[in-house]
Parts: structure tokens; C-alpha cells; sequence
């Protein structure tokens, strides 16, 4: 006869071993809560359907979208005002050079020689004697004027008042 400490005994604890039954009853309840929230959805007359895109995914899109071509306007924005700023820059180079060249022929026009000699042949005349220059005395003194300024209002209807005209002189 055999006893337990020859070694030669083995036991079967699969008997003892439940992993297999409790995930069958985990599947079968699974199944079971579906076909309950199906039937309670047939009960009701629709079933619960979940959309396929969200509205904030939708929303979030809109936004993208918006900011991409805010985006892009700006871009077309900044290259609309860069080309306009070469275009005046190439205008206001054009202008100086013109300008410089109207100041040299101003000057070589308006040399104290040309108009002494212009004031003498064309015009017909000739420097000034002394018998020509008179004297006008007057019989008082220069006198000269100033008129006293307004004297400004203080207070805070005046203020407002100051304050809203030269924001108009600013804008204008």
C-alpha cells in the first residue's frame, strides 16, 4: 500500500481550479447586459445611437479651418503691403534724383550774376542813387502790440472740453 510520503501519489486540483468558470460567467453576463440594453432601447422605440463624428470634433474643425485662413489671408495681406512698400520705395528713389536735379538747375539759374545781369538787359534797370533813397520819419516811436492770450478755464467741464478738441485737431 502506498502512503502520501512515497511521493507516488498525485492530485487532481483541477477540481479546485475556477479561472475557466468565472470567465464563461463573465462572458455570459456581458451578453446578457447587451441584449437587456437592446431590448430596453426596442422598448423605448429607438435605439441609442452614437454619432459618428462629435460636435466639438465638428467644432474644433470650424475653428481650424478658421484660423488657417485667417491665416492666409494675412499672409496675402503681408505680400500685398510689401509689394505696394517696393513701389513707393522705387517712386520716392525717383523723386530725389529729380528733386537733386531741380535744386542744381535752380542754382545755376539763380547765381547772383544771372540775375544782376537778367535785372540789367531785360528788365531795364539800373542800381539805386542817393538821390533816390528817402527817409520817412514818423513822429512817434515803433510800437508794438501784443494781445494778452486767453486765460484757461480750469474744471472738469473745461478739461473734457480741451480734451475733446485736441482729439479732433489730432484726427484732423
Amino acid at each position: 500500500m502506498a502512503t502520501a510520503t512515497d511521493g507516488k501519489i498525485a492530485y487532481n486540483l483541477a477540481k479546485f481550479d475556477n479561472r475557466t468558470l468565472v470567465k464563461e460567467q463573465v462572458e455570459r453576463e456581458r451578453v446578457a447586459s447587451r441584449a437587456r440594453a437592446k431590448s430596453r432601447a426596442k422598448a423605448k422605440g429607438h435605439a441609442k445611437t452614437r454619432p459618428a463624428i462629435s460636435g466639438f470634433a465638428i467644432f474644433s474643425g470650424v475653428v481650424v479651418f478658421t484660423m488657417l485662413l485667417a491665416l492666409l489671408f494675412s499672409y496675402v495681406n503681408l505680400s500685398e503691403i510689401s509689394d505696394l512698400s517696393r513701389i513707393k520705395g522705387n517712386e520716392l528713389k525717383k523723386l530725389k534724383e529729380e528733386n537733386q536735379m531741380l535744386e542744381i538747375n535752380y542754382n545755376q539759374r539763380l547765381s547772383e550774376l544771372d540775375v544782376r545781369d537778367y535785372a540789367v538787359t531785360r528788365l531795364g534797370m539800373r542800381r539805386v542813387d542817393k538821390s533816390q533813397i528817402r527817409y520817412v520819419e514818423t513822429p512817434r516811436e515803433d510800437v508794438f502790440e501784443v494781445p494778452e492770450e486767453k486765460k484757461k478755464e480750469t474744471g472738469i467741464i473745461a478739461g473734457l472740453a480741451n480734451g475733446f478738441s485736441t482729439v479732433i485737431e489730432f484726427v484732423n
